[in-house]
């Protein structure tokens, strides 16, 4: 390797950004590999354990808890659709909005996907000690749980499960 890839790269991998967006990328394609036997990918799966943890969900709540456009939520949800994971029903509470829930099978596929999805997080993070794991979650929590409040607040969903 040449002197300024060397730099280069020492810099990329004491970049915490870098090395989280590394490790995401990486997650999700062994999520894909992992899951590959339901049919569905990584970015499908996101949506269907929203849908399984948290039930009901208007398409824009998705696309705002899962950083996914409007568009691109929508499409994703017409292949869910046509794959009979989930359906579109009216909300009960406001005849203009529309909730997605899971069908039948897509209960029974997203049950399937959860240890599909745990192997492959597991696979991941197999190279760390039962110690690293724990302070590797213990680091993300706290970071995640200091910037949910906020986050809830930006959105105006100050009562929301974020």
């Amino acid at each position: 390797m040449t002197q300024p890839n060397r730099e280069a790269h020492e810099l990329l991998f004491t970049n915490i950004g870098f090395l989280l967006g590394k490790t995401n990328q990486i997650k999700d394609r062994l999520l894909d590999q992992f899951l590959v036997e339901e049919e569905i990918t990584s970015s499908q799966v996101k949506v269907l354990f929203k849908l399984y943890y948290l039930k009901n969900q208007r398409s824009s709540d998705l696309s705002k808890s899962l950083n996914v456009d409007s568009g691109a939520i929508t499409r994703m949800l017409d292949r869910l659709e046509k794959k009979h994971l989930i359906q579109r029903i009216a909300d009960p509470d406001d005849r203009r909005s529309v909730l997605i829930e899971l069908t039948d099978n897509g209960h029974i596929v997203t049950a399937r996907a959860i240890p599909l999805a745990q192997a492959a997080i597991d696979n991941l993070t197999e190279c760390l000690t039962s110690e690293e794991k724990q302070n590797l979650l213990h680091c993300l929590s706290k970071i995640v749980g200091s910037f949910l409040p906020e986050e809830c607040y930006l959105s105006n969903q100050k009562d929301a499960k974020c």
